[in-house]
């Protein structure tokens, strides 16, 4: 499994400012100089701060907040046999005499997406598109008749079963869209407290710290990202 960010977010959590008031400290001016425009170093760090505590929360959140597009990539589709180790399938069933459908139809797991909420009741042209190579290698694009995108996650409709693949690794790709909407009030409450605090805490610290303030700070960005968890079992 690899996840990769294919068009970032284009608007930050939160502001400079934001970040000033939380801290309790003076927000230096955008600018240095009003002609021509120049940005001040100072304005710039916080923006890093912040654009660095986001990129954090999102992997501890699992969750994307300003609306960026992911790609998701799988070596098989689940709940189906490893197409690299087939071979192994094979030498057991006939060692064991059973005939493969004896053991029943092929499992129809569910695809779980690592970044939510995943968006795809929004537009046609938000709604994930899965491509896999088939066992030729050529690439091909799986029917969205043959699936939902429901709960976060991609379900197979009744009657429709995982096509097969080839035997790369990353043989199946899918682009999705994941996030609260493409600017800041849409998102959480605890996901901005989240990222201002962590930002703050860079800001404040800019060496390494010890082990002591660095397990605070865990603990206090977990008591927060713990809601936006899933403890679902994939299936």
């Amino acid at each position: 499994m690899f996840e990769q960010v294919l068009v970032p977010r284009a608007n930050p959590v939160v502001l400079p400012e934001d970040l000033a008031a939380f801290a309790r400290f003076d927000c230096p001016e955008q600018y240095s100089s009003v002609s021509p425009l120049v940005l001040n170093p100072d304005y710039t760090l916080l923006q890093l701060f912040i654009e660095a505590a986001s990129d954090q929360v999102e992997i501890l959140s699992a969750t994307a907040m300003i609306t960026e597009t992911l790609l998701l990539t799988l070596d098989f589709f689940p709940g189906t046999q490893d197409p690299r180790a087939l071979l192994d399938y094979q030498m057991g069933n006939s060692y064991a005499w059973m005939i493969w459908y004896w053991q029943g139809l092929w499992t129809k797991d569910s695809i779980e997406f690592i970044r939510r909420p995943v968006q795809s009741s929004l537009s046609p042209l938000v709604a994930p598109v899965v491509t896999y190579n088939d066992v030729n290698g050529v690439s091909q694009i799986f029917s969205p008749s043959n699936y939902q995108v429901l709960a976060n996650k991609i379900t197979l409709n009744v009657g429709s079963w995982w096509p097969l693949t080839d035997r790369r690794q990353d043989c199946i790709q899918i682009a999705y869209q994941a996030g609260y909407g493409n600017t800041a009030d849409t998102v959480p409450a605890q996901l901005k407290l989240a990222v201002m605090y962590l930002a703050a805490h860079y800001f404040d610290n800019r060496q390494i710290t010890t082990v002591a303030p660095t397990s605070e700070v865990y603990m206090t960005l977990m008591s927060l990202l713990s809601s936006f968890r899933s403890y679902r079992i994939p299936r």
